[in-house]
């Protein structure tokens, strides 16, 4: 997340889901991929676009429009907050498209829960909880999400969700050694919709690292 310096930098800096929109939008007509369409939905806004018109597709490759376009989105989202996801779906009977997934509004939070190996929790406790991408929040995680499924996640954060019982959940998705569950202050912070989990686990993220007076053991 960026260090923002005064609160007059904050007002004209703090996230925006409308402008990054725009902008992503307009970096998916440099690359030739014009038509694309947004709908919000469950983690955020969508950015989507057919390729069934493009060459490639047919051969389960994706069109150089696409390569072009995921090299001009990680080089925006490795200097902006916004854009989560981006997902290239090919040979499928339903047809052929490219998605990007952007942080839509605030999630509101008082207290949210993290889970984590034992060794992890003294440093966390004395230092906080730094952003990270989500497979360094867990001993193992699902590789669902970058395998075979072909999302690559773009955004680094602090992984939680909001009760104690969901946390316990987690074991579901997770391989824990020795779990513990940490409580976190979620107040000072703020928080968006996590895409990466399912809709029923309520995950959700936040870019800002947590400070370590607000985490503790339960």
């Amino acid at each position: 997340m960026k260090i923002l310096e005064s609160f007059n930098q904050f007002i004209g800096e703090a996230y925006s889901p409308t402008n990054t929109e725009k902008t992503i939008m307009s970096l998916f007509d440099k690359a030739g991929l014009e038509g694309a369409s947004s709908y919000k939905g469950y983690g955020g806004i969508m950015i989507s676009v057919s390729l069934d018109s493009f060459e490639g597709p047919s051969k389960s490759k994706a069109p150089k429009e696409v390569v072009k376009l995921q090299k001009l989105i990680r080089t925006w989202a490795g200097k902006n907050d916004g854009v989560l996801t981006m997902k290239t779906s090919l040979g499928y009977s339903s047809g052929n498209e490219f998605t990007v997934t952007l942080a839509d509004v605030e999630a509101k939070a008082n207290k949210v829960y993290h889970k984590t190996g034992r060794k992890n929790v003294a440093s966390i406790l004395k230092n906080g909880m730094q952003s990270k991408k989500a497979h360094g929040h867990s001993d193992t995680f699902g590789s669902g999400v970058t395998g075979s499924n072909d999302t690559e996640q773009l955004y680094s954060a602090t992984f939680a969700v909001p009760s104690k019982g969901k946390a316990k959940e987690l074991d579901d998705y997770f391989d824990f050694v020795d779990p513990v569950i940490l409580e976190i202050n979620a107040k000072p912070y703020t928080w968006y919709q996590d895409p990466l989990m399912p809709p029923d686990m309520k995950s959700i993220f936040s870019y800002d690292d947590i400070k370590p007076e607000d985490i503790k053991e339960i």
